[in-house]
């Protein structure tokens, strides 16, 4: 019988994957054992109840409003909120950059070709570290308040930062304005849903657009010098500005050289083929050679978004209140080390796995359809949707 069972291919391979679980699990609760007890012989405090004790020091950038009092997890909180708004804005800028860059590095014109390469090596070859010092340095020597540099007398450069206008919700209209978001945002689902023309999702958006105008719940608020300092709109901080434009640039660099290499890994017969049907060269450029650039360079470009996510904890040389920088002053106050070294990296794992499975989605939806060996594995996403739509677990 016991032969039996283990020639039986489906029983051993469920057998030896359990046992590999189990000795997984055995290490990790041993390990776990032991650090409780070497922490227990040290006296050193453990528990998750510091994060409801308040901190006591303010974060010199937040987000959201965060003080003194506030407690551990709500600081916490500010931290990987200052980490997403950081590292999305970098990855979206430097997109924007690097494919334009990469664009030109095939350009026919030689001084085009020559200055967009000037910029690949140079930028690729210098540390990170130093690109965010120097660009440190130039936002802390542009001019001071009252000189500050105008840009449509609503744009505000000065040694304190970045001054737009900013758009505020009024007292008491929080409430309407969610509800306008969720009825257009229910809207526009169902017309997706049932595949109606494009021109209906107009209809959404007007009755938005409508709401918004008839109740008046933003109001658009532009800074003003007043006294030694501006008054309303928003500020991006010195320390935001410099992390902003040395990983943007940085990033851009190898996006520009990723995305080249995408356009040149398509098929030459591709490209002939759409010009012995007649099409126009935009047209092969925009349907034939781009989407065929994508399969090549998704991959490498969703590895390029994860280092750029991570390399936002430079952001603590500076004095950004990101993640990183927030733990370790966290660890420095509360003395929870082994507690708050968890949370720092469950902190970066979600981010970045969120990133990745996006990049994955992506990636299924540019692959080749009908060939089963190219098709991508389904990411979270592909499978929290067909759940939610009721589609049947694909059969592989």
């Amino acid at each position: 019988m016991v032969r039996s069972l283990w020639f039986n291919r489906q029983l051993r391979r469920y057998l030896l994957q359990g046992l590999f679980l189990g000795a997984v699990l055995v290490v990790v609760a041993s390990s776990l054992a032991n650090v409780y007890a070497n922490l227990v012989r040290q006296g050193m405090a453990y528990g998750w109840d510091f994060l409801w004790r308040a901190t006591g020091w303010k974060l010199s950038v937040s987000m959201l409003d965060q003080g003194l009092t506030d407690p551990y997890w709500w600081t916490i909180l500010m931290g990987v909120a200052n980490t997403l708004v950081l590292g999305l804005l970098c990855i979206i800028t430097a997109t924007v950059i690097g494919c334009g860059i990469g664009l030109l590095r095939l350009s026919d014109n030689l001084m085009v070709r020559t200055v967009t390469t000037a910029y690949v090596d140079l930028l690729r070859n210098v540390p990170v570290i130093m690109q965010i010092y120097f660009w440190y340095e130039v936002c802390k020597h542009a001019p001071a308040e009252r000189q500050a540099f105008s840009i449509l007398n609503s744009f505000f450069v000065s040694n304190r930062g970045f001054y737009f206008p900013s758009l505020q919700i009024e007292p008491g209209q929080g409430y309407y304005l969610l509800g306008l978001l969720l009825l257009a945002l229910a809207a526009i689902v169902v017309a997706l849903k049932r595949r109606m023309p494009l021109a209906l999702l107009a209809v959404p958006v007007a009755l938005l657009a409508y709401g918004l105008w008839q109740g008046n719940p933003l109001s658009l608020q532009f800074p003003a010098l007043q006294g030694f300092g501006f008054r309303g709109g928003h500020r991006m901080p010195v320390e935001f500005l410099a992390l902003y434009m040395a990983i943007t640039i940085y990033a851009s660099a190898y996006i520009a050289e990723i995305v080249r290499g995408g356009l040149l890994a398509v098929d030459k017969g591709q490209i002939e083929a759409g010009r012995a049907l007649g099409l126009k060269e935009s047209t092969i450029h925009w349907n034939i050679r781009l989407p065929l650039a994508m399969r090549s360079a998704l991959p490498p470009l969703g590895n390029q978004y994860l280092i750029t996510m991570k390399v936002t904890s430079l952001g603590a040389a500076i004095g950004y209140a990101d993640l990183f920088s927030v733990i370790s002053t966290s660890i420095n106050h509360a003395g929870q080390t082994i507690e708050l070294l968890v949370l720092m990296m469950a902190g970066y794992l979600a981010i970045n796995y969120v990133i990745a499975q996006g990049v994955q989605y992506l990636n299924q939806r540019f692959a080749l359809k009908g060939n089963r060996s190219t098709q991508a594995k389904p990411s979270l996403f592909s499978r929290v949707g067909a759940l939610l739509r009721g589609q049947p677990k694909p059969v592989r």
